[in-house]
C-alpha cells in the first residue's frame, strides 16, 4: 500500500481510535504559532510529489476529533474550513468511452513532442485541505502552492515549492483570516532534491504504448485496482513525466474501461483553460468522493485533477459537497 493510500484511509469516519502517535501529532499542532506570529512554510520531504498534497489530512482528522477549542489561541476560526468554489461543469450527455476514444484518435500520427535525454521542467499549482504553514493547518483561507520540478534523464529531481497569495470569496472570509493571524500572508519558499530513480521499479520505467499494459502500469504500487486508485495514479504519474502522443492515446483508451467512469462535459479549469472532464465516484482513502480528471480535447494532455467530498466529511471540518484537493498541470 502506498503512503498516500494509508494516509487517506485514516480519514475513514469509522476509524475512531486514537493512538499515541495521534496524540504526538496533536501536541505538535497545538505548539504552532498563535495570533500575530508570522509562520514559515515548511513542507516535509516526500518520496513523490503527490504526497505533498495529502499527508496532512490524517493529522487534521485527529485534531478536529479531539479538540473543540481554538487551536490558535483566542482568535475565532470558521465553523467550516474555507474550500475552493466548485467548477461549472457543462452537461456531458455522451458516454465517456466515446469521448475518450475521440480524443485518442486525434493523436494518431502526431509527432513526438517530448525528446529524451534532456532535463525536463514541470509546473503545477495545487491546493489541499491539508495546507499547512509551519505546522498550522490554514482553514480560514485558500493558499495555493506553485511547484516547479526539474527532472534529469536518470530520474533525479530538484524542486521548488512557493506559497501563493491567499484567496477569499468575500471580505468576511478575509477579515476572519486576519483575525486568526494572517497565516500565509508572506510568500514562503522551500526547495529540495532527490537522487537517481530506481529503474527496477516499474513505476519509474517508460509508460507503455498499449492500453492493456498501460492499465497494468497504472496499477503498480496499489493493493487494488478500483476506479479511485486508477484516477489517483494518473494524477501522480503525470506530475513528473511527459507522455508522447502515442502514450497519451494509450492512457485515454486505458481509462475507457474504468468502472463507473462518466463524462461531465467541458469545464473551464482553475487556470482558465477549457477541457473535457471525466469523473468516478469512489471511497478511495475512506471517504465518499468524486475524483475528476480534465484533459485537453485537442492533444489529450492532463490539465487538472481534483477531489470533492460528496456527502460525508468524516472528522474534517468541511461542509459537503466540498473540494478538498486540486492540481493544475501547467
Amino acid at each position: 500500500m502506498r503512503e498516500t493510500d494509508r494516509v487517506l484511509q485514516s480519514l475513514d469516519p469509522a476509524r475512531d481510535a486514537v493512538t499515541p502517535a495521534d496524540e504526538r501529532d496533536l501536541t505538535s499542532i497545538l505548539s504552532t504559532p498563535a495570533q500575530g506570529t508570522k509562520a514559515r512554510f515548511r513542507p516535509s520531504p516526500r518520496r513523490r510529489q503527490r504526497c505533498l498534497l495529502v499527508t496532512g489530512l490524517a493529522t487534521a482528522a485527529v485534531a478536529f476529533a479531539l479538540v473543540v477549542t481554538n487551536m490558535w489561541g483566542t482568535s475565532p476560526q470558521p465553523a467550516y474550513a474555507v474550500t475552493p468554489k466548485a467548477l461549472d461543469f457543462q452537461a456531458g450527455g455522451r458516454p465517456a468511452e466515446e469521448v475518450l476514444e475521440e480524443i485518442a484518435q486525434r493523436l494518431e500520427g502526431t509527432a513526438i513532442d517530448a525528446p529524451k535525454g534532456h532535463t525536463q521542467r514541470f509546473v503545477q499549482e495545487s491546493w489541499s485541505l491539508s495546507t499547512r504553514i509551519d505546522g498550522v493547518q490554514v482553514t480560514s483561507a485558500i493558499i495555493p502552492e506553485r511547484r516547479t520540478t526539474w527532472k534529469k534523464p536518470d530520474g533525479s529531481e530538484r524542486w521548488t515549492v512557493r506559497s501563493l497569495e491567499p484567496q477569499f470569496e468575500d471580505d468576511t472570509q478575509r477579515e476572519r483570516w486576519e483575525e486568526a493571524g494572517s497565516v500565509g500572508d508572506d510568500p514562503q519558499e522551500y526547495s529540495d532534491s532527490s537522487g537517481p530513480a530506481d529503474m527496477s521499479d516499474p513505476r519509474n520505467q517508460d509508460a507503455p504504448a498499449d492500453p492493456g499494459a498501460m492499465k497494468r502500469w497504472l496499477n503498480e504500487g496499489y493493493e487494488s485496482s478500483g476506479p479511485g486508485e486508477t484516477f489517483d495514479s494518473v494524477s501522480e504519474r503525470l506530475l513528473d513525466r511527459r507522455f508522447s502522443p502515442t502514450q497519451t492515446a494509450s492512457l485515454l483508451r486505458a481509462l475507457k474501461n474504468t468502472q463507473g467512469i462518466r463524462y461531465r462535459g467541458n469545464v473551464e479549469d482553475r487556470a482558465g483553460r477549457v477541457g473535457a472532464a471525466f469523473a468516478v465516484e469512489s471511497r478511495y482513502g475512506g471517504l465518499p468522493k468524486t475524483q475528476t480528471l480534465v484533459f485537453d480535447p485537442k492533444n489529450g494532455k492532463l490539465l487538472m485533477y481534483e477531489e470533492e467530498l460528496t456527502h460525508d466529511a468524516g472528522k474534517l471540518n468541511v461542509k459537503p459537497p466540498a473540494v478538498v484537493l486540486y492540481i493544475s498541470y501547467l
